[in-house]
């Protein structure tokens, strides 16, 4: 089993994207698959718990190579995962209004796993290599998952149900006109 932790991490990173990944007020909920492809606009509302997926990215390129730098880097993406639990209103994509965060569901709870699996079982080869332990190499299995992978980001680019309206979501709530007569 430790000699396929890159296929076991990019497993479960797969199986995160499957679920609902974080549940908003008035019934509202994010699909992880969405919330992956809209990550990158979380720099606007100072969110940066998406930066994460780059970091694991980097860090499962480097980790046999560079098994200390690949650690430092697993930590960082767990670190910025965490910070995620930290947000409290998200735009929905349906409505375009800013809702509470309720909870987290199973999608950011796998990916989070899988972050932390991989940060445990780089440590482990790591302490290994101190050893004088040959790293693993790359698997089939590994490069099977990453052509998955990006085959299901794809998909998710695709569908038009996961797509959020930039120009909705960023334009000014309209105005709201007051009776006179009324008051």
């Amino acid at each position: 089993m430790a000699r396929f932790y890159v296929a076991i991490t990019l497993a479960l990173y797969l199986l995160s994207l499957c679920f609902k990944a974080i549940y908003l007020s008035a019934d509202g909920s994010l699909h992880a698959l969405q919330v992956l492809l809209l990550g990158p606009w979380g720099i606007v509302m100072q969110i940066y718990g998406w930066f994460a997926n780059p970091l694991l990215g980097l860090a499962i390129l480097m980790h046999r190579r560079w098994r200390w730098l690949a650690l430092v880097l697993g930590l960082g993406a767990l670190y910025l995962a965490l910070s995620a639990l930290q947000v409290e209103r998200l735009p929905d994509n349906h409505s375009y209004s800013f809702l509470d965060v309720t909870g987290f569901g199973p999608g950011y709870y796998v990916w989070l796993l899988s972050i932390g699996f991989f940060c445990v079982a780089q440590a482990w080869w790591c302490r290994q290599g101190v050893k004088g332990a040959q790293m693993p190499g790359w698997h089939w299995l590994d490069g099977g998952l990453a052509i998955v992978l990006n085959i299901a980001i794809v998909y998710a680019i695709q569908t038009p149900s996961l797509h959020f309206q930039l120009k909705k979501m960023i334009e000014p709530p309209t105005p709201v006109q007051i009776d006179k007569g009324a008051i």
